[in-house]
């Protein structure tokens, strides 16, 4: 039987495109997993520009000269530069609330997660401080202050060997002062951070060492020492446009992450994470700190543009209905075509083989 089989027309072909086929996918599930490791030195150049080219629209689109003052509006001015607080304050502790913001340094542009943007109805202050602003797209909390006593003693155990025990920096780590609770939440929920290599090109995300409540009682302590903004954002997703979100990823976010969100390799070991394990709070924490190599978006999106483009995130990419079959993990139309013709086209010729054999 087993000489018989090797003088048959079609098993030379079904070995040969059974050797191919898994060699295929070897070659795929291997690619997957290294993309993350290389890139050509114009891509980094790219992702520079962009952060640049970022921030100059930041700065074009939320310097404006202030009119006279009226009412309960303010002005928070930082360097000559000043940013119109349009939405009056209506609270009780609203000129409290101001004098905060003004004297803790809440002085980022317009789009970018910072009380700016807050409307009086989710606007929230505590004995002078500003513990939660936003609206109806985002709210932005402060973690609470019983926090801070439980997140510095987290912090001494798990991050003040690089970070030094005042979050001062060292040459081993950068300073934690003044970043804002949401980059520490960010950093930490995703598992980057304890770093398992502290000197590594760019920390990986891995499973969390603490807990949700212990990360935001990390960035509480971290935030006392210098307070800032964006605060932890909670993003509601209800009325969110997937269109829209599509769109602004495909612009925002695809060259990096790739429009399937599996991510891609950036330069010199650095690489755009895949998108398909992000919570909404993280991937709106990416988009408002920028952390690693990733540019902060400000004063380019709207915390509604950035509900959409979450919601397209969790909602599209991570949950994909591949109306057309198998979505092959997304890997695209031409390797989707290349499966297609190899199986499709292979296995019409065994069949014809198979057909002339019979035949005689």
């Amino acid at each position: 039987m087993i000489r018989r089989s090797k003088k048959s027309r079609y098993v030379l072909p079904a070995a040969l495109l059974l050797t191919v086929g898994l060699g295929s996918a070897l070659s795929l599930a291997s690619g997957a997993q290294a993309a993350p490791r290389s890139r050509s030195h114009a891509a980094r150049h790219s992702s520079s520009t962009q952060t640049a080219s970022s921030t100059q629209t930041a700065s074009g689109v939320t310097t404006t000269k202030p009119p006279a003052r009226t009412g309960r509006s303010a002005f928070l001015t930082a360097g000559g530069t000043h940013f119109v607080n349009t939405k009056p304050r209506v609270t009780p502790h609203a000129p409290a609330c101001v004098q905060d913001a003004q004297r803790i340094g809440y002085r980022s542009p317009k789009d970018s997660g910072s009380p700016q943007n807050s409307t009086p109805a989710h606007l929230e202050c505590l004995h002078g401080t500003v513990v939660q602003y936003g609206d109806s797209s985002i709210v932005y909390r402060l973690p609470p202050s019983t926090y801070i006593a439980a997140g510095h003693k987290l912090f001494e155990e798990n991050c003040s060997s690089c970070h030094l025990a005042t979050a001062q920096g060292s040459s081993a780590a950068p300073s934690l002062r003044g970043v804002g609770p949401a980059t520490v939440d960010f950093w930490v929920t995703t598992g980057r951070m304890p770093a398992a290599t502290p000197l590594q090109v760019q920390a990986t995300e891995k499973p969390p060492r603490l807990t949700k409540k212990e990360a935001e009682e990390v960035a509480a302590w971290i935030n006392s020492l210098a307070p800032s903004a964006p605060y932890i954002p909670d993003v509601n997703l209800k009325g969110a446009s997937l269109r829209r979100g599509a769109t602004l990823f495909a612009l925002n976010c695809a060259a990096c992450h790739t429009i399937t969100g599996a991510g891609d390799a950036l330069a010199y070991g650095t690489f755009a994470p895949s998108l398909h394990v992000a919570t909404a709070r993280q991937v709106a924490e990416a988009i408002r700190t920028g952390p690693g190599n990733m540019p902060r978006f400000t004063g380019n999106l709207s915390d509604a543009q950035v509900r959409d483009i979450v919601a397209y995130v969790t909602e599209k990419i991570q949950h994909p209905s591949n109306p057309g079959g198998f979505g092959l993990g997304g890997v695209g139309p031409v390797t989707e075509g290349f499966v297609a013709l190899l199986f499709g086209v292979g296995g019409l010729m065994l069949v014809g083989f198979w057909i002339g054999d019979r035949a005689k």
